[in-house]
Formats: structure tokens, sequence, C-alpha cells
């Protein structure tokens, strides 16, 4: 089972389910109450979600123990025992498979409600579940260590309405999130999401920067950003000392969204028309926003042929080089 102190007694499996039965060995164990020794008392079944195997919904039956406090004059008469590493208290969902849900959520793009689909249960049970760890993750400002490369870049979180939630909104639907980009001893870069915090302006990213410290600040060499100027404000204030440059997502972007405008121009003015099926510029529209170094021998033909029919194409040649 890979839990320290519980065996398997029973295994039993099913079509579209295992079930498997596990239970404690016999330690001495102390009243949380005085600290007095107890005595076994009786054993309660409680009945667990686990991580699926091999797709198979899991569910573990559990025969907790109860024990008798010795202590006549103590209050705590009985008390069941208490494995953290299994299952939190009065949880329904054990410990690994609240890991394994946001594992789902963060490398399968999984939704709760899809996770709670596959292991068998309501969305607020898987909530209830990870909700504590993720709360404790988010405080843990050890993943701020070691970052010599920041990433900064938007992210829309919604599409409806901005109102706050109380009024039946969704809030700010703009959030700004920062990566670590730096790179880790096999040349591998991290790609870590640090933080998300609400809005696209200059203060939501100097904010968030100001309150990691001197010392986070002090050891970012590079900055990367998309081009906004709010960022790059806070990056030249926060940031001073580190290199402040375009992630090469955005560098394409704006390379590939100048060619496209060029090309329209052209083939406005010199057609008096939108790209239609047979104009020379519109049939290589696709194949000039790939890279040279990705082109065949066909394509790079079809390319020079269609500059070769107007002078004017000329200026859609020179923004493509």
């Amino acid at each position: 089972m890979g839990l320290e102190g519980l065996h398997v007694t029973a295994v039993r499996r099913e079509p579209d389910l295992l079930t498997v039965t596990v239970e404690s060995g016999p330690v001495p164990t102390g009243c949380p109450t005085c600290g007095t020794v107890a005595e076994a008392h009786s054993r309660r079944v409680v009945r667990l979600v686990d991580a699926p195997c091999f797709d198979t919904p899991v569910v573990l039956i559990w025969r907790k123990r109860r024990y008798r406090c010795r202590e006549g004059a103590c209050e705590m008469a009985t008390f069941t025992e208490q494995l953290p590493d299994l299952v939190r208290p009065r949880g329904l969902l054990t410990t690994r498979a609240a890991r394994w849900a946001i594992g789902q959520i963060r490398s399968e793009h999984a939704s709760v409600q899809g996770v709670a689909r596959q292991l068998g249960v309501r969305w607020r049970t898987v909530w209830s579940a990870i909700k504590p760890i993720l709360t404790a993750s988010a405080a843990d400002e050890t993943r701020f260590a070691g970052v010599a490369t920041l990433g900064v870049d938007e992210h829309v979180w919604h599409h409806v309405s901005t109102k706050p939630v109380a009024d039946g909104g969704r809030g700010p639907k703009e959030l700004t999130g920062m990566v670590d980009l730096s790179t880790d001893e096999n040349g591998q870069v991290r790609a870590r999401l640090l933080d998300l915090v609400q809005g696209r302006t200059r203060a939501a990213y100097a904010d968030w920067l100001q309150a990691r410290g001197e010392q986070f600040r002090a050891a970012v060499d590079v900055a990367t950003l998309d081009p906004f100027q709010g960022y790059k404000s806070a990056i030249d204030e926060e940031l001073a000392d580190a290199t402040a440059v375009l992630d090469a997502f955005h560098v394409v972007a704006l390379g590939t969204r100048c060619v496209d405008e060029v090309r329209r121009r052209v083939q406005q003015a010199t057609t008096g028309h939108r790209g239609r099926k047979g104009d020379p510029l519109y049939g290589i529209q696709t194949i000039l926003r790939a890279g040279q170094e990705n082109l065949t021998d066909k394509q790079r033909a079809r390319i020079e042929r269609a500059f070769a029919v107007r002078e004017e194409h000329d200026a859609v040649d020179l923004t493509w080089q």
C-alpha cells in the first residue's frame, strides 16, 4: 500500500471497482487528553476513496481502531486512531487521492468536476480535500528561491461579467502570472508557475515584486515580458539590474503580425480588394507564417513566384526577410 503502519486484510476486484480492506497493527497509543496509555475498545469501518489503479476506481475500507482511556477522571472516554498520511480528519478522500487529483488538474488540464467524475464523488468532496493542500502550497514561499530568470504574462480568467462575486459576477477577468524560467542543472527550463495576482497593470506586477523582498529581486538576472509597457515600467522600477527581454513567443507573434499587415495592405493597394483565391499574395499567406528554415523547396519556389508578379510585392518580401 505504501502507507506505513497499515496492512491489507482483503482485496475484492469487480469489473469497475477495486475494494481494498486495510487496518493498522496494535501499537501503544496514548490518550490525546491526558496521555494515559489507552486500551483497545472496538473498530469502526470507514469507507475512503483512493487514487485510481490502472484507470479503475479504488475504495479503501479502513477498519479504524477505537480506544478507551483507562483514566477514570479523564473527560475523554473513547477516541479513534488518526493517520494523517492516510486521510485528514473526517475526510472522504485519502491524502494520496487528493494529491493525485491535484496532479490531474496541473498536468492533464482536468477540471475539478472531471476529477470528481473519475473518482465517483461530488465536486465539493474533491474541493474540500485539495483546498487545504493548495492553500498550504500557496503559503510556502520556498518556491521563490533560486529564480534567476523571471517571466511575466497576462492571463484572461474568464469572458463574462466583471462585477464582484457577491453581485453575481466573477470579479476581475485579467490576471498577471509570474513564471520561473530559470534552467536546472541539466539545462532544462523549469517553467514553474510561481504566482497569480489580480489585474494587468504596472502596480500589480510592481507590488508583487516588492512583496518578494530585496533578496529575491537581486537574484533575478533576466526578466522576460510581453510587449506591455506596464510590465516594463515595473521591471525598470523594481528590477533595475536585470536585463529585460521580450519572450520568444511574443517576438514571433509580433513579427508574424507585421508580415500579415503589410501583405494585406499591399494586396488591397494592388488589387483593390481583399485576398481571393488565385491572388498571388493570398495564396502564400499561410507559408509566410512559417520559419524559413522549415520551408521546403516547393514552398520557397511558390513564395518567389508570388513576389515576382509585381514590383509592389517587394515590400512584403522585405518585411518577411
